[in-house]
């Protein structure tokens, strides 16, 4: 075969599998560019600390007024509305003032029909930092609990 016909033979294919993939690529990523979903309302956040904060008929309470990086802090949820067969709750926080990704936890039912789980936050090269967040049930049926906390090192 000459150099020209061969060049030729591969170019269709290739640019079939480049225009599938830069296809499939839009329609994956380009959603997410327009419609990101807030995960903090700061006009009904707690501030989280060793004090209660009530919020939807909900108290939120740390087991310190400060959460320090890499060390379990107890965050307990009393939210009485919570039907009986919702056993988690799950937490999302991010960083306000730095990019940290994500954080989850779930906190798990207690006995007395709270919701706690030890938060550790991972470590920040700044001194101090804010996580903001919400708290939401399995079944998304109840308006979320909008939170946010300090960490210092």
């Amino acid at each position: 075969m000459s150099d020209k016909l061969l060049s030729t033979y591969w170019t269709m294919p290739i640019k079939l599998i480049l225009m599938f993939s830069l296809g499939f690529a839009a329609v994956e990523w380009l959603p997410a560019f327009f419609h990101s979903e807030t995960i903090y309302d700061s006009a009904q956040a707690c501030e989280l600390s060793r004090t209660s904060c009530n919020q939807n008929n909900a108290s939120i309470m740390l087991s310190d007024n400060v959460v320090h990086p890499l060390q379990p802090t107890t965050i307990t949820i009393r939210w009485p509305q919570m039907p009986q067969e919702t056993d988690t709750l799950l937490l999302t926080l991010e960083g306000h003032e730095m990019m940290m990704g994500q954080y989850q936890l779930q906190l798990i039912r207690q006995p007395d029909d709270s919701f706690s789980g030890d938060l550790m936050l991972p470590f920040c090269t700044q001194d101090a930092m804010t996580w903001q967040g919400k708290v939401t049930s399995d079944s998304d049926s109840h308006t979320p609990l909008y939170v946010s906390l300090r960490m210092t090192q």
